[in-house]
């Protein structure tokens, strides 16, 4: 009897160390699976720090670049501006000389004097006064029936022609100015001035004030325009 419950003890003893046993492997590996759980959390959480802090980089680095390429397109845009700015210039400046060269048709008030003969004939010199007077009272623009007055315009007695741009005219002779028309009206009227002068003369002369004078440009085939015997002088 005494051998069976000995038996028995032990056999009871060996299920509890069994449960025990058991119940401490589970436990353990619930430790280990936790610890896992844990260790792999704190990869991922140092991960994801990592991650962060490389996209704050190349968030700066594109903020940067941004910022860069923002300053190119205002230098740019500055650039562009006063490239602009150069252009108008330099077309305003090229429409002076074009106007000062008599090469563009021009408009404006002024005045328009004819000169006729009467008892003389209306020469080479009568039509120089006018001019003359017309430029000192400020005219910035003439023509002689239609011949745009430029520096190199010709005016010569080539009898019984006068002579301008290389044409032949007679009288009458009108002479057109673009200025101030009060200006041109008393300069050419004063006393003692071109009109006198011309009416003692015995020439026809009159005198009329347009608030819309159009001056041609100078012609093509005048022998005005001739620059083939001319080269740019530059300074050393």
């Amino acid at each position: 009897m005494g051998t069976m419950k000995n038996t028995g003890r032990n056999i009871a003893i060996t299920v509890i160390c069994l449960i025990l046993g058991t119940m401490v492997a589970w436990q353990y590996r619930s430790i280990n699976y936790n610890e896992s759980i844990a260790t792999y959390e704190n990869m991922r959480v140092e991960t994801l720090k990592e991650d962060l802090i490389r996209l704050q980089r190349s968030n700066a680095e594109l903020r940067n670049q941004v910022e860069r390429l923002q300053e190119e397109v205002r230098l740019y845009e500055t650039a562009h501006a006063g490239s602009d700015e150069a252009y108008k210039n330099l077309l305003k400046e090229l429409d002076i000389v074009r106007i000062f060269a008599g090469l563009t048709d021009v408009k404006g008030k002024g005045v328009i004097v004819t000169l006729e003969d009467d008892f003389f004939t209306v020469i080479g010199r009568d039509i120089q006064m006018v001019v003359n007077e017309l430029r000192a009272a400020g005219a910035q623009a003439i023509s002689i029936n239609d011949e745009r007055v430029v520096a190199m315009t010709e005016i010569r007695d080539v009898s019984p022609y006068i002579m301008i741009n290389g044409r032949q005219v007679t009288s009458p002779i009108v002479i057109k100015a673009i200025g101030s028309p009060d200006q041109l009206e008393h300069s050419l009227k004063m006393i003692g001035g071109v009109v006198e002068a011309l009416e003692f003369e015995q020439i026809k002369v009159t005198v009329k004030k347009s608030d819309e004078i159009v001056i041609p440009r100078i012609r093509e085939d005048s022998t005005v325009l001739k620059t083939d015997l001319l080269t740019p002088a530059t300074s050393k």
